[in-house]
């Protein structure tokens, strides 16, 4: 009796996890099919190479979105991708087992947790406001304090599960502490690591929240980071708000190409890791 009870507990729980898995991932299908059926629809030449026209007026093209998206997400990769890295990498082979590390791995999973429209407000009281404007260096950081928790996190973890016997290998042959890391440690723990580091840009690729208090945006075209500049997410915020259809249509093309982009990213980095790593 008891066994079969145990038994009916055990189907019970599978078929709820196997129609929650279900559930997920036919809401997951129906909104990459409902992007990419109206993604398609908009894309076109003009869409990357021509820059907004006035409200209203048909025709145009989201050209200075996609740069300025290019540039600050890219800045906030150099600031934040070092930085995560370096410090998961301390908590890991430095710091480990200690109340600072502890610490510290607490509060990047407090920060990961925030909401991305504090940290937009933080960077605004930090960058904006006592300089009197709005800037992609603002946009930059936001992203970059998004990014870096992320990034430390995994890396510390996967830096953790790389067996200490390797490293007492290489000390055996009189390695420095810091070419164990290099040549070993990283070379064994390079796919978790890089794993970490395409989900930060994913995560903050999508991001608009933060960027509303910082780069804010830019209808024109420009690559001055000293000032606002425009973002294809605040872009397809507004233009989603808005009341003209081409913006729509521009908006819905906007989102499929950040769906893409960050696929495309999947893929190389894997195929990165498999080349590099693979046969190793």
């Amino acid at each position: 009796m008891i066994a079969r009870w145990r038994r009916l507990k055990g189907f019970t729980a599978l078929g709820l996890s196997c129609l929650a898995a279900v559930l997920g991932l036919f809401w997951l299908f129906f909104i990459l099919v409902d992007v990419l059926v109206h993604g398609v629809r908009a894309l076109s030449p003009e869409l990357f190479l021509q820059d907004p026209v006035p409200a209203g007026l048909p025709g145009g093209g989201l050209r200075n979105a996609f740069v300025g998206q290019l540039l600050i997400t890219s800045v906030a990769a150099l600031i934040g991708v070092p930085l995560g890295v370096l410090g998961g990498t301390f908590l890991a082979e430095y710091a480990r087992g200690k109340p600072l590390a502890r610490f510290i791995s607490i509060l990047a999973d407090i920060i990961v947790s925030v909401p991305s429209i504090v940290v937009g407000t933080f960077v605004y009281a930090l960058m904006v406001k006592p300089l009197g404007h709005f800037s992609g260096w603002a946009g930059a950081v936001s992203l970059a304090i998004i990014m870096i928790p992320v990034v430390l996190r995994t890396t510390e973890e996967v830096l953790t599960l790389v067996p200490w016997t390797l490293r007492e290998a290489a000390f055996a042959l009189g390695a420095p502490y810091y070419r164990v890391i290099l040549q070993i440690v990283y070379r064994a723990g390079a796919t978790g690591i890089l794993t970490g580091i395409l989900l930060s840009i994913a995560r903050v690729a999508g991001e608009t929240a933060p960027l509303l208090f910082t780069s804010f945006n830019n209808s024109f075209f420009s690559v001055n980071m000293n000032e606002p500049i425009a973002s294809l997410t605040v872009t397809i915020f507004q233009y989603a708000m808005g009341p003209y259809e081409n913006w729509h249509q521009q908006a819905w093309g906007a989102s499929l190409v950040i769906t893409l982009f960050i696929l495309l990213l999947t893929i190389v980095g894997r195929m990165i890791i498999r080349w590099r790593y693979g046969k190793r």
